[in-house]
């Protein structure tokens, strides 16, 4: 009887030592894979105004955005979106791709004599399993560019300084 007892023991433990070992952990949450989102811009003058908005003189046409290739300017594709809030802005997902590939020098001209030259640099990390992407966008200065604080996406405010003559 004993030795039924501690065979029953033995297996109730290996049991248990087993289901433990295999058994799911409900805490762990399985991670997932992000996707590379685009460069996001809303482009204001110096007075906060929407270079983008219905009121504006300007349309997505006007906005060529670069990067430096070396000591060459390569054009990039801009698409013009909205904001959860219907706020206009512009997009690049080419953008985003070449600062991956450590292109991080842009420039958004909008005519000859104005335009804005910016960093915009996306790293990935993979350290966790998983594809995780962090963006960082930095005036000429080195100082961050803000973002919108309302509506999604939140894109970087970029803003265009026009010369008065």
């Amino acid at each position: 009887m004993i030795t039924t007892l501690r065979k029953i023991t033995l297996l109730l433990g290996s049991g248990l030592l087993m289901m433990n070992l295999v058994g799911c952990n409900e805490d762990e949450e399985p991670c997932t894979d992000q996707t590379l989102e685009p460069l996001r811009l809303m482009i204001t003058d110096l007075e906060e105004n929407n270079l983008l908005d219905e009121d504006s003189d300007y349309e997505l046409a006007d906005f060529k955005l670069f990067y430096q290739d070396n000591n060459d300017w390569v054009e990039l594709t801009v698409e013009a979106d909205e904001t959860s809030d219907e706020q206009p802005f512009i997009e690049s997902m080419e953008a985003a791709e070449e600062s991956l590939e450590g292109n991080t020098e842009f420039q958004l001209v909008l005519t000859e004599n104005e335009s804005v030259t910016f960093d915009f640099v996306v790293t990935l990390s993979n350290a966790s399993g998983c594809d995780v992407f962090s963006y960082e966008a930095t005036d000429s200065e080195g100082e961050d560019l803000d973002q919108r604080s309302e509506g999604e996406p939140r894109p970087y405010i970029i803003q265009i300084d026009f010369e008065t003559e």
